[in-house]
């Protein structure tokens, strides 16, 4: 059983001591985000209803357009295709993507603006299809932007918080560098490979078709929307990961001394401290079990560190616990955090404190569902859990002297008819045993083999001792 440790031993400290991450320069980061409106959760449910309704109104952008250059009556629009497919990405793409947004988003803005002034412009409906195109790219440019230059500004507020030390990450921190992104990274250009196939299928029949019967591709487009969109998503997102995890071991990083508290959906989130009550909620992340190394290094015994030190454990769900944390903090940034764990035995053996290392990349997300907390009394708990603990050894003694009772019982039952099993060894009774045995008495016959040699050893009463002659 591992319990975090509320604060840190002075052993898991980095040498040369770690900055404090003050209240008031985490109100700072966090007045430096983006607004509400253009959070990435919020902003991403936006782009998504307005792009559908574009779609809607345009149908699909695929319609005949003067600027369009070459497109055929009953035929397919080619040209228009990159922008039908960033329009339908650009939601997925600034909520994990926000700097592959910008160009797209200039992209469709640009593709919007030339069908606005365009004959398929005359129908109101599909103008305002275009019109709305038009603000779902300006809407995605802005907040993307917005977020780029937050980011940029989180982390300049960050590294001057921590000052100039820089520091090595923890020994036997995860290497998520080998495996982050890697998942998404093939998954994604696996679906983009089948939207090339598609894609291609589409452009040779197209080509392939006589002037006077050109080929309607639109099935193929659409087929391949489907399998673009998530697949660039996704692919973007594995390079971003794998590139946010390998800045993290590439040099030596800034650190900070922050408070950690895990939310009731397992995400941790982190807290300017872990001991001022009116710190609130910063940035979450969600590690997995292979990002975590809760005994990556020993600092002790129970009998090191005590209550009155502070040095006791808490409920990670009620309040923070103290942690370095290794990297600048903002959202998609991989980080690394180092913290003490309390490994106690079943039965209350000898206690040994550890420092675990947890890495795992910061989300944009801000809800939490957290409320305010308050500290625990370390004595307080420390004596709940002892009473507890003997109350739990009082009532396993309870229960081997009733098993105990119960075996003896048995054993009387069988009137000396042999051993009883006892859980963890032994028989009941064995084969020269009970009432084949002439140990009892009353499997021998009447015959001369009981008194002389055959129940004595050797041969038994298998044979001619026990029988009888």
């Amino acid at each position: 059983m591992h319990e975090y440790v509320k604060r840190l031993p002075p052993a898991a400290l980095p040498e040369g001591g770690v900055a404090s991450w003050s209240v008031a320069d985490a109100e700072r980061w966090r007045r430096a985000r983006v607004p509400a409106v253009f959070a990435p959760g919020a902003g991403s449910w936006v782009l998504l209803v307005l792009a559908a309704v574009s779609y809607v109104l345009t149908s699909g952008m695929s319609a005949s357009r003067g600027s369009g250059g070459g497109v055929t009556p009953g035929g397919t629009d080619w040209l228009g295709y990159p922008a039908m497919v960033l329009l339908a990405a650009l939601p997925l793409w600034y909520r994990q993507l926000p700097v592959p947004t910008v160009p797209a988003a200039v992209v469709v803005a640009v593709d919007a603006a030339v069908s606005l002034a365009s004959p398929a412009a005359e129908d109101r409906l599909v103008a305002t299809g275009y019109l709305l195109a038009l603000i779902v790219s300006a809407w995605a440019l802005a907040g993307a932007c917005l977020r780029l230059r937050a980011r940029r500004k989180q982390r300049a507020l960050a590294i001057a918080a921590a000052g100039r030390r820089r520091l090595e990450l923890p020994d036997r921190a995860p290497e998520t560098d080998g495996y982050r992104g890697f998942p998404q990274f093939y998954f994604g250009l696996a679906f983009c490979l089948v939207a090339a196939v598609i894609l291609a299928d589409g452009l040779v029949e197209s080509l392939a078709a006589p002037a006077q019967a050109p080929y309607d591709a639109v099935g193929q487009q659409i087929a391949a929307l489907l399998f673009l969109v998530p697949g660039t998503t996704v692919y973007g997102f594995g390079h971003v990961a794998y590139r946010a995890a390998r800045r993290l071991y590439e040099e030596p990083q800034p650190a900070l001394m922050v408070g950690v508290r895990i939310a009731p959906d397992g995400r941790y989130w982190l807290y300017p401290d872990a001991r001022t009550t009116s710190g609130r909620p910063l940035i979450g992340c969600l590690p997995k079990s292979r990002d975590s190394d809760r005994t990556a290094r020993l600092l002790g015994t129970g009998a090191t560190y005590r209550v009155g030190d502070g040095h006791y454990d808490i409920d990670p769900y009620s309040e923070p616990f103290e942690a370095v944390l290794y990297g600048a903090p903002w959202e998609g940034a991989e980080v690394a955090m180092e913290y003490a764990v309390i490994e106690r035995s079943a039965y209350q053996g000898v206690e040994h404190t550890y420092a675990g290392v947890t890495v795992a990349a910061l989300l944009p997300r801000r809800c939490h569902g957290l409320d305010p907390w308050q500290p625990a009394d370390g004595a307080a708990r420390d004596a709940a859990r002892r009473d507890r603990i003997r109350k739990e050894e009082q009532q396993r003694r309870e229960w081997d002297a009733e098993r105990e009772a119960r075996l003896r019982e048995r054993e009387r039952g069988y009137g000396g008819r042999g051993p009883v099993r006892r859980r963890g060894g032994g028989t009941r009774g064995r084969r020269y045993g009970g009432p084949y045995s002439s140990g009892g008495g009353a499997g021998c016959g009447s015959g001369s083999g009981c008194g002389g040699h055959g129940c004595g050893g050797g041969h038994g009463c298998g044979g001619h001792g026990c029988g009888g002659d």
